[in-house]
């Protein structure tokens, strides 16, 4: 399409210079027509690319421009002239030759033995026959792609063990050197994951893999402060090694990687994949089987430079909080250490969803230890005032001691709801089937508030949570008569959804059921074959 129209607008020029020959008195039809096949011609050479096309493009316009102003006819053939021998000088750019790679084994030390393989990618290192890369090193991750022959791409092959990367164990002795990964879990006594370096004449090309999909790091600002983390979703290209050293027995790589990871920050919660780029570093220490990351770098997030660091460190986790409150300070705090199903106090803030009646515990954000002998307290009263008081259930009355002040602890407070404690009892139901109870063992794991609602009824506002509980039971499960079963008891694991209801008026939360329950049992799947719901009720009730 694109040199039909050249060809068109060729054709019209030459119309336009014989009707002005017609005007100086020149009535020669053979000379239209020679200029018109000349044209023609000089127009059916190849145009293969845009390069070239670019260029016939700019010549074409520079001669009609030039043509314009012409006054004889000599002139217009000469410029003619140069113009078809302007544009049968063009030529293609050169595309790049791969050229057979020539391995002397003799250069690192080693039997002198020499072989041609193709050539390879930079992220590519060679093994065949005694020649083996001195960037391999046992204790990093390879994944292993066997050569083709000479003239062929070196990524043509799939790789080895289904294409997954590997730690490489260990490098053998001797004239065909045996190359030894890590096995299969279930798998130790019968690893089939190792190849011989003579097996293929063509050889072999390791591709090193400092950074796997699923990797979690913590990022951090040019100041040194956390604001997020992120996790391996991807990786995006081949990681090319650029550095390596060895001192004190530690080697130490360095590589450019290119991944997607979903970017998470503690101040919004907000997480979202985003394409990143960085330096990765990892180093194997002495003694260590496998080698570790120890830092990416040179990361750009949102444009601002980061660096992560392995690992999601909730020790690094920050959140903003500001109280905007009605009839409250406008205050800002930054808080750093607060747990993900902890509300913050910090200063004159104290989180809206902290109400008195319900159970907390207690943990100041510089430290492990939860306050009030890592009890649930139920929360009495809040204070006003800029520093406000937290009155927890006392211990005694006479002496009551267990309060503390918003602002007693300059990093701030984190405060654990709980609805389901050690010794509370329950009936499981199964609709409206009772089939035992069910009496809580441990209660270790954190349990996280998942909803508040405010329910208006007659006599004022209710205030409803829903809280997310994981816990150990024992159940006694009931006979068909009805009676239970004192000696045959069951340890489960339950998970389910608390709901946890205050009426108005009253000074204490009670747990009313818990709901969509998840039993670490073979009768579960018996229940949802029924489509019949679990549901664990206070027996107190």
């Amino acid at each position: 399409m694109y040199s039909q129209n050249i060809q068109e607008e060729a054709k019209l020029d030459a119309m336009q210079r014989h009707w002005q020959l017609l005007r100086r008195g020149a009535s020669s039809s053979t000379a239209f027509f020679e200029e018109v096949n000349e044209t023609e011609d000089l127009l059916s050479l190849p145009m293969q690319n845009s390069h070239i096309d670019a260029q016939r493009s700019a010549c074409v316009q520079h001669f009609k421009n030039l043509s314009c102003d012409l006054d004889s006819d000599s002139e217009f053939l000469d410029l003619q002239d140069r113009y078809v021998k302007d544009v049968k000088t063009f030529k293609e750019p050169e595309v790049p030759v791969k050229v057979p790679l020539t391995l002397d084994a003799s250069l690192l030390g080693d039997i002198p033995g020499l072989y041609t393989i193709c050539d390879l990618e930079p992220h590519q290192l060679p093994v065949v026959g005694v020649y083996i890369d001195k960037r391999i090193v046992p204790g990093f991750k390879y994944r292993v792609r066997p050569l083709p022959e000479v003239g062929f791409s070196s990524t043509i092959n799939k790789c080895l063990f289904d294409g997954s990367a590997l730690t490489l164990k260990s490098i053998g002795r001797g004239y065909a050197r045996r190359f030894t990964f890590e096995a299969q879990k279930n798998k130790l006594n019968d690893n089939d994951h190792y190849f011989w370096s003579d097996n293929r004449p063509e050889g072999y090309a390791l591709e090193p893999e400092f950074l796997s999909e699923g990797d979690k790091f913590t990022f951090f600002n040019s100041n040194g402060e956390s604001e997020g983390t992120v996790e391996v979703l991807k990786l995006e290209g081949p990681q090319t090694e650029i550095f390596s050293s060895i001192s004190n027995g530690v080697i130490e790589k360095k590589a450019n990687v290119k991944f997607t990871g979903k970017v998470e920050f503690y101040e919004t919660g907000v997480a979202k994949p985003m394409h990143l780029t960085g330096m990765v570093v990892s180093r194997l220490l002495k003694g260590k089987n496998a080698a570790a990351i120890v830092k990416v770098s040179n990361v750009n997030i949102k444009r601002h430079r980061c660096y992560l660091l392995p690992g999601m460190q909730k020790v690094h986790r920050r959140m903003t909080v500001r109280g905007n409150q009605i009839n409250d300070v406008p205050t800002k705090y930054t808080m750093t250490g607060v747990e993900s199903y902890e509300l913050p106090v910090v200063g004159t803030y104290v989180d809206p969803r902290i109400i008195p009646g319900f159970c907390y515990k207690v943990r100041p954000n510089d430290r492990k230890e939860r306050l009030f002998g890592g009890r649930a307290l139920k929360l009495n009263s809040i204070g006003m005032g800029y520093a406000k008081r937290l009155t927890f259930q006392p211990d005694s009355l006479v002496e009551p001691d267990n309060y503390l002040w918003s602002d007693s602890h300059p990093d701030g407070l984190g405060l654990e709801p709980r609805a389901v404690q050690n010794g509370m009892k329950f009936i499981v139901k199964a609709g409206d089937m009772v089939l035992g109870e069910a009496q809580v063992f441990r209660d270790d794991l954190p349990q996280v508030e998942e909803q508040m609602e405010k329910i208006k009824t007659p006599a004022g506002v209710a205030i409803q949570k829903y809280i997310h509980i994981d816990v150990f039971c024992h159940i006694r499960l009931a006979r068909i008569g009805g009676a239970s079963t004192e000696n045959e008891e069951h340890l489960m694991r339950i998970t389910g959804l608390a709901v946890v209801r205050k009426e108005p008026k009253a000074t204490e939360a009670k747990v009313i059921r818990v709901e969509h329950v998840g039993l670490d049992s073979q009768l579960l799947p018996m229940f949802a074959q029924a489509h019949t719901e679990l549901t664990f009720v206070p027996k107190d009730i």
